[in-house]
Formats: structure tokens, sequence, C-alpha cells
């Protein structure tokens, strides 16, 4: 397979995850006040912007054995910045969503993937 095809799959089960994921932790967990269209598009948007530098953009200047771990900090915290912004919530629930949907999503990938 591919390194391509496999970032489209990996994309796929990011959104199939992350969204329901961000989507529950919003209404239910953190019961913020926020539309759910606003909450659906958010999510695509911080994915689709976030998971390309994982896997394409990071592996240019990190080449530890940590990578996976650093990059997944890195993403976090992009995700967390673009949450805090665009949603107007504070930082801790921007950290607390994005955490959140990356941890389910990189265990659906294990879980998936191996």
């Amino acid at each position: 397979m591919s390194y391509g095809f496999f970032f489209f799959l990996s994309l796929l089960l990011t959104l199939a995850v992350e969204i329901p994921v961000l989507f529950i932790s919003v209404k239910y967990l953190l019961k913020l006040k926020i539309q759910a269209k606003e909450i659906l598009y958010w999510s695509v948007f911080v994915n689709l912007f976030s998971l390309p530098y994982l896997w394409f953009v990071f592996p240019l200047f990190i080449s530890s054995h940590n990578y996976i771990l650093i990059g997944e900090i890195l993403v976090v915290l992009i995700e967390s910045i673009i949450l805090l912004k665009v949603l107007k919530i504070n930082l801790k629930n921007a950290i607390i969503l994005s955490i959140t949907a990356n941890v389910v999503s990189y265990l659906a990938g294990l879980i998936i993937f191996r």
C-alpha cells in the first residue's frame, strides 16, 4: 500500500472518528452552547488542516524515534489553538477537545491498521 493511499485511508478514519468525538464532547461532555453545524464544520477543518502536517511536514523536521509522540503533541497544540479561536472557547476546553479526539482517533487507527 502506498504512503499516499495509506494517508487517504487514515484521513477517512480520522474524520469518521474525530467528528463524532468532537461533537459529543462539545455537546455532552463540556456542555458548550455551540451550534451543531459550527462544530461539524470546524471538526472537518481542523482535521483537514492538521493531518497533512503530521504526515508530510513534521517528518521533514522530526527524525527521532519519538516522532509519533512529538507529532501528536504538535497536532494537539495546533488544533487547540484553532478550536480556541473559531469556537470562542477557553484554552482548557480547547485542549480537552483536541486531546480527546486525537487519543480516540489514534487508538482507532492502532486497532484498525495493526
